[in-house]
Formats: structure tokens, sequence, C-alpha cells
């Protein structure tokens, strides 16, 4: 009396309305069609996105009565069903109909393994931190991206974030405000998936801003007590000679942590102890960042440089310096105005900065040439809601791509801003509009060959 059940029609395709234009083809081993026979033993595609189900074979009175379950748990009625999860795992898909069943084995693999995350602040008086999910390649941004899989925010003011363990360590200054779940918190790299919040009242009153993570131990700069070491139960204490530590990035090389001072020098942390000073003065810096070859870069003002500095105990000096015709300041128009993340990114032997402006820069330090790249405001689609840089600049260290995130100004901020990828040459690989606020920076996922700890 029954035809053999067949689901029918299946397309994966992004399963927020957000995403959908932007990632035509996100997953592996997209399937056409699948009946009840001889089908394969599993379909695979990622979390977030959305396999849309359908009934045929049956009429189409009964297809309307037909119940869907998902791992035995009733999840649908009716002729069609989009099974979307945040989750990654096996799922079993069962199409009951009339007393007749069909089964199906869905794998949901994680989707952040790869791509960049931008790290917002969010407003501190009505917001909390977020997350933005980058995959240039599939055109595919996810704001809000921690929120979607977990169900809580993050904290308020997110600051800055570190790789390591195979898990993200997202810093916030005021925790639970608006909110918002906590200080610090852990989850898995690669799916988003929650593992802990920790929150410490001491710590906050500290001001946290910045950290790093080397194995177990977890570095954390903050405005009154300078960088702190820990775990993620707790129990941390200040390192000393650290108290002037800039409010900056730190960088991590092998078993080493390095840091900025307001008194222009950079620390050499290994364990709980300052092992080297470098003193720059006069001149001041304004960021820092691993070099290709495993040395570091260091920027300055007074005078505007690039610095590749020596990062080993026994010879902790600079290795050559390029003096720059164009501002690589950490500090915009207003005091306040300072940037955060770092004045400048690295790609090889190129550095990018911006100089607190929509102008890009890269300094070649190969050939000690300095050309402007492009005014981001030139792109089509930006026009004003590129008006305030804001921790703005990344650069992919794998791959050159230039990142960059702005906002018209501090009252329009989440109603016009934009957050783009162009390549190395200026030209635009992908925009889009209202998925940044208040940005601190962009974090670049490691690949599993580099998920060593390091602060990228």
């Amino acid at each position: 009396m029954y035809k053999k059940i067949l689901i029918a029609s299946l397309a994966l395709i992004a399963g927020l309305a957000s995403c959908k234009k932007d990632d035509p083809t996100p997953s592996p081993n997209p399937p056409s069609s699948l009946t009840i026979d001889g089908v394969a033993s599993n379909l695979e595609f990622y979390q977030l996105d959305t396999a849309h189900l359908s009934v045929a074979g049956v009429a189409k009175d009964a297809a309307a009565k037909a119940v869907w379950a998902v791992n035995g748990a009733k999840a649908a009625e009716g002729a069609t069903f989009d099974f979307t999860t945040a989750h990654p795992g096996k799922y079993e898909v069962t199409l009951t109909v009339d007393g007749k069943s069909a089964k199906q084995t869905y794998t949901v693999a994680p989707r952040f393994s790869e791509g960049a995350f931008l790290l917002n602040e969010g407003n501190f008086g009505n917001e909390t931190g977020s997350l933005t999910y980058i995959h240039p390649s599939k055109k595919l941004v996810i704001d809000q991206a921690y929120y979607r899989v977990n169900g809580t925010k993050l904290g308020n003011v997110c600051q800055d974030l570190a790789f390591g363990n195979d898990q993200i360590y997202i810093l916030s200054q005021l925790g639970p405000k608006n909110g918002g779940e906590g200080l610090l918190t852990i989850a898995s790299s690669n799916s988003l998936e929650k593992v802990k919040v920790y929150n410490d009242e001491a710590l906050a009153q500290s001001t946290p801003t910045h950290i790093a993570v080397l194995r177990d131990h977890i570095y954390i700069r903050t405005e009154r007590d300078g960088i702190l070491r820990g775990s993620s139960e707790g129990g941390f204490t200040p390192i000393t000679g650290t108290k002037k530590a800039l409010k900056q990035r730190m960088a991590q090389i092998g078993e080493r942590i390095f840091a900025l001072t307001k008194d222009n020098k950079i620390l050499m942390i290994q364990g709980t102890q300052v092992v080297r000073e470098l003193d720059l003065s006069p001149a001041k810096p304004s960021g820092i960042a691993v070099s290709h070859d495993g040395k570091l870069w260091i920027s300055t003002t007074s005078p505007n440089a690039i610095l590749k500095v020596d990062p080993t105990p026994d010879n902790f000096v600079a290795l050559g310096t390029h003096i720059l015709d164009k501002s690589i300041s950490a500090t915009g128009p207003q005091s306040w105005e300072r940037t955060t993340s770092s004045a400048f990114f690295a790609h090889g032997d190129k550095l990018y900065f911006t100089g607190q402006s929509s102008v890009i820069y890269c300094h070649d330090f190969a050939t000690s040439k300095t050309s402007q790249v492009i005014d981001v405001k030139t792109i089509d689609g930006v026009g004003t809601s590129a008006n305030k840089y804001y921790n703005s600049l990344g650069v992919d260290p794998a791959t050159g791509e230039l990142y960059y995130a702005a906002f018209e100004d501090d009252g329009t901020y989440n109603k016009k801003n934009v957050t783009m990828v162009l390549k190395a040459d200026g030209t635009k690989l992908l925009l889009k509009e209202k998925v940044n606020s208040f940005p601190a920076g962009f974090y670049f996922i490691p690949n599993a060959a580099s998920r060593t700890g390091a602060n990228r």
C-alpha cells in the first residue's frame, strides 16, 4: 500500500539568515537525495548549517502527518523538517509516516577550525562582548558566534583572547555586567562550545586587559598590578618588575612571554620572572609581533620605526631598525583613543599599519620601502562607515590577507559599521555590514600543527 519513504532534496546551506548568501557551499560531500535502501552510512555538514529535509513517495495528506525525531526525541511534524544544530556530533534523524520509518545518521562537524575571529568589546553601558567569525574563501561571516553556539553571552568589554591547549581563552574587563557570564571564558577552539567560565573579583579590580597562554599557565596583563600568572583554576599572582606593562598584546616564543612597557622597554618573561629587559628609549613602543623566522617585530614612535629583535636571552638586542616617514602610532586623535591590539601586523617581511586612519600602509623590511596599499573609504559600500579606527586592522600571518573593521562614530556604531577582508594589494574579497561593535581586534585560528599556545 505504501511506497518506500524517500527523503529528498537535501540542500546543505548556512542555517542562519545572515549567512545563507555568504556560504553557498559550506558543507563537505553534499548529497542530492537518498532513499531508505542503500544510502550512505552518514552525511556530514557543519554546526550552524541547516539540512532541509522533505518527505517524498507517499500521498500528500500522509506526508503532512509525518513525524521527525532526532536521536529519539520528537523534533517536528509535517512534510518538511529543517535540521540544524549548534553542536558537533552524531545525529540520527528518524522519519515516521503511518507507522513506517526511515533513518539517516548525520555527522555534524566543528565549524571553527579555520578562518578568523573578530573580538568585539561591545558597548560597556548596555552590551556584552561578542565574537564574529570570518571565513573569506567561503564568503562567510557569522556574528555573535559564541552566543549562537552556547546561548550565553561573553563578559562585558572583551579585551583580548588567546589560543592554547586546543582552547580559546576570552578575557573581558567587567565580567558579568549586562548579562555577561564571566571575566574569563574558555571554550573549545574548533567548536566554541563552552568549557569553563572563571570569575575573580580581585582580578577584576585589577582591570585585566590582555592575555597569553603557555601550556597550563595563563598570563594576564592588568592596569593596576602589571602582569599576573595563574591558571584556569585561579591563583593569579603578580610578576615582579611588570607593573609598567603597556596596554598592548603580548607575544610568545617558546617558553618566553614578551611585553612592552610604559617606560619604553621590552620585557622577556620566563616562568614567574622577568629574565631580560631591552630599553628602547627614547623611542616609545607601539606594537609587537612574532616574525616568520622566530624573531620579534617591534614598532615605535619618536621616532616612527620598525625594529627586528633577537628574542634569545644571550643576545636580546635589536638586529635592525628602519625609520619610517609615516606615523605608526597606537594613539588616535584623542589621548584615550589608544589601540590596544597592536599598531601593526606582519606577513613575512611585510608589515602593515594605518597610523590610526582609514589608510593602510605596508613597509617591506626586505627592501626598506613604505607604500600605501589603500584608503578603505574608497572601497564601494564603505563610505562613512569607516570614519572611526578602533583596533581595526589585522593581517592573516599565513595568507597575508588584510582584515579591517570600523564604524561611523560612537553614536551610530551599531547601525553603520563595516568589516572587510582584502587581498594584500587592497582588492576586496569580502565586505559585511553590522557585524562589529567596538572591535577589540582580529585573531587568526592556528592550524592543528601550530596550536602550541601562541597568542597570535
